[in-house]
């Protein structure tokens, strides 16, 4: 077996929630709401209902046969030649979405703390940072996650609490103003980002050591990581308004400084600074790992190491290409990776359980 490493359950339930608030946890308030106005936080549970169903269907791919993961399983499904081309997709996939978070990371770090710095610079350091964590291994990874995750609880806590005298509910009424249309693209949205992103762990979950609460547990943490970025939602749309939390791209670190407690308590930005770095961090070292260990896997390596150095460097050179600037990202890039992530969080996974089951009826025959 190519991993050796382990996970128990609690490490992959910590992952997956700091993977679901991954960066979303500062632009999720500004996606949604430029779907659905003031009623983005209905978009927004609605959108945790429909998640549910979304982990759902990753759990039924993993029971296909646990013992391996999703490029092995489209390998064995559907043959070598449409497996391997099927495997390639995901792979692309898992590299433009690491490549994607560093950007995210060096557009926020040059535009909100260190403006005079090179993005060049920031990416480098946080790729390095990528690969030495998979270096150490995925146990490691699993281990550091437990270290930080109440950092980041705690944080967004804070964040919230510290918050509450500045809500109006008067800034989401009235409800569905713009129909019902409006709140359902929103859903879509949420269904599409924080839940079908997620389709990583079906890379994860057959180095997990198996527990029988163990589908509890990540439904569960893939509801409370939902909820999370819901309330986070709401706040801001009950601070700031639907048409400053649309326009402002990092709207939650815009929602953190506005605290301002007897002109004392002030200038908490950093804390939500901290949390966003530390979730993005572990969601893009997970597509990266997800991205060699399906090479190893589709070339029948021995060890995925010696690809952790090359990818690197390919994803290094990627998150500086993959768009000229923000501006573009936002306008051209965005709109076209909900269908991207509905392809590989739903309809994939959907067909490779309805072929799985076809041949096994077949075989029966």
């Amino acid at each position: 077996m190519i991993e050796k490493g382990r996970l128990n359950v609690r490490q992959l339930a910590i992952l997956l929630f700091l993977c679901t608030i991954g960066e979303q946890i500062l632009v999720f308030p500004s996606m949604i709401t430029s779907y659905a106005q003031e009623d983005a936080w209905l978009s927004a549970i609605l959108g945790v209902g429909g998640g549910m169903g979304v982990l759902i269907i990753f759990l039924a791919v993993y029971n296909l046969n646990p013992r391996i993961n999703l490029i092995e399983n489209a390998l064995q499904t559907f043959g070598s030649w449409i497996g391997a081309l099927i495997s390639c997709f995901y792979l692309f996939y898992f590299l433009i979405s690491t490549s994607t978070f560093i950007r995210e990371l060096g557009d926020f770090m040059t535009t909100q703390i260190l403006p005079s710095s090179p993005i060049w610079a920031i990416d480098l350091l946080f790729v390095g940072a990528l690969a030495w964590g998979l270096i150490q291994g995925i146990a490691c990874i699993g281990r550091t996650a437990e270290v930080f995750l109440p950092l980041v609880v705690l944080f967004l806590i804070i964040l919230l609490v510290l918050l509450l005298p500045q809500m109006q509910l008067s800034n989401i009424k009235p409800v569905l103003s713009n129909g019902i249309l409006a709140p359902l693209k929103g859903f879509v949205a949420v269904l599409t980002y924080p839940y079908c992103e997620l389709c990583i762990f079906m890379m994860l979950l057959p180095y997990t050591n198996q527990k029988p609460h163990m589908k509890k547990d990540i439904l569960l943490t893939g509801m409370i990581g939902g909820l999370m970025l819901t309330l986070t939602l709401t706040i801001s749309l009950l601070v700031m308004g639907s048409f400053l939390t649309q326009h402002y791209w990092f709207a939650s670190f815009m929602l953190a400084q506005k605290i301002n407690i007897g002109n004392f308590l002030q200038r908490m930005e950093a804390f939500i600074a901290c949390v966003w770095i530390i979730a993005v961090f572990f969601k893009a070292i997970l597509f990266f790992y997800g991205f060699i260990l399906g090479i190893a896997h589709l070339f029948r390596l021995s060890s995925y190491r010696s690809l952790i150095l090359p990818s690197a460097l390919i994803i290094f050179s990627m998150s500086i290409l993959i768009a000229p600037n923000e501006t573009y990202y936002l306008k051209v890039v965005i709109p076209y990776w909900i269908d991207w992530d509905l392809t590989c969080g739903i309809a994939l996974p959907l067909l490779l359980i309805l072929v799985h089951k076809l041949r096994a009826r077949s075989s029966k025959i």
